[in-house]
């Protein structure tokens, strides 16, 4: 008579209390079969699970299910995709106390309640040390795929995105990627994001006249203030139309000087001399805007000079647009009538007559013209 040997059996998975050290039994629900492996109870198979996997002791571990590991030459630790250099090398799978837990590299488990959401993949976190995360990071290590509410997948290697004749981005590292290795007129434009390549990738020197089509560089490519003095190198000649240039000498070292073909100021053509406001019909004092402008007197009036108001080199020329003399006051410390030597309180400025004031500093001026 053939001899019949059955395990102990259930429709769950059996405890410590069911199985004695070295016993094993079967989950006939689930398929599964376990042993008590020094009191500790292990699947050791059934259910379509399991993998490479490497029981650990390490003392006060302080590890738990789902982290993801790694080894730092000495002891086990959480992982994190902050670096290449602590990425993980497995995923715990189980822990069967505080010095012993067992590390998956490879395959399929069963993490009863895992929390994970069914269908998706998971890296290893970038913020969190040992945890996953749905969102992938920078440093991207998908360890985990989630096939049902308690069983996960492993794998132990990093898929890559480089794929022949494919559609995947490819983000090469700094400085991989040389003059060298780019065939004239494969990068366009239309290749490159908005704000892509900054000042801080293009070495010194590193783009040329012969490397830029003519009419490439438009005023619209250029920000404000992008480009300043110091960027640009000494040229014979430079045409500006309808631009600026702001803080820049022109023909400072050179007798040929720029030549324009109208020069402005805040004030109007510096070919002309432009009138401060409307004709003064009344008694008038000078202000310090009306420096390199004429003042017309029309109908009667008087004009006064202000002390302590104009700089040296400052200059106003008065015309008198009447039929008869106006009186010029100078309330300036010093007036001198040009070709005297007194300093003269007022003076006449005859019927339609012109005279210059020149201010040799804030409070001493000359007076030229058709004075009496």
């Amino acid at each position: 008579m053939a001899v019949v040997i059955k395990p102990k059996r259930g429709t769950n998975t059996p405890g410590t209390d069911d199985i004695t050290s070295g016993e094993i039994a079967i989950d006939t629900s689930a398929k599964k079969l376990y042993i008590n492996d020094g009191g500790t109870v292990k699947e050791i198979g059934g259910g379509g699970a399991g993998g490479s996997t490497t029981d650990v002791t390490q003392s006060s571990h302080g590890l738990a299910v789902k982290e993801c590991i790694r080894h730092n030459g000495s002891s086990w630790v959480k992982a994190q995709a902050d670096s290449a250099t602590t990425l993980a090398l497995g995923v715990v799978t189980e822990v069967a106390d505080s010095n012993t837990f067992t590390v998956a590299q490879s395959g399929r488990f069963t993490i009863s309640s895992h929390g994970l959401t069914v269908g998706q993949w998971y890296y290893l976190s970038s913020s969190s040390a040992g945890a996953l995360t749905s969102t992938e990071p920078t440093i991207s290590q998908p360890l985990v795929y989630v096939e049902s509410a308690s069983i996960i997948f492993v794998y132990p290697y990093r898929p890559t995105q480089l794929l022949v004749n494919g559609g995947a981005s490819v983000v090469p590292g700094d400085n991989t990627v040389t003059s060298a290795k780019i065939v004239d007129g494969t990068i366009v434009t239309a290749d490159l994001a908005d704000d892509a390549v900054t000042s801080a990738k293009i070495a010194d020197d590193a783009i040329t006249s012969a490397l830029i089509a003519d009419d490439a560089i438009t005023s619209a490519l250029i920000a404000d203030d992008a480009v300043g003095a110091d960027q640009i190198a000494a040229v014979s000649t430079i045409d500006i139309n309808g631009g600026s240039i702001d803080g820049a000498v022109i023909g400072a070292n050179s007798a040929a000087a720029g030549t324009f073909t109208t020069v402005t100021d805040a004030e109007g053509s510096l070919r002309s001399v432009p009138q401060s406001g409307s004709a003064k019909t009344s008694s008038y004092t000078l202000v310090a805007g009306d420096a390199g402008n004429f003042i017309e007197v029309g109908a009667s009036g008087s004009i006064t000079i202000p002390n302590s108001v104009f700089s040296a080199g400052d200059a106003i020329t008065l015309f008198n647009n009447t039929t008869g003399n106006i009186t010029v006051t100078c309330s300036i410390t010093t007036a001198y009538k040009a070709g005297t030597n007194t300093d003269q309180s007022s003076v006449t400025l005859e019927t339609r007559g012109l005279a210059t004031i020149l201010f040799i500093s804030g409070t001493v001026c000359a007076i030229s013209g058709n004075l009496s």
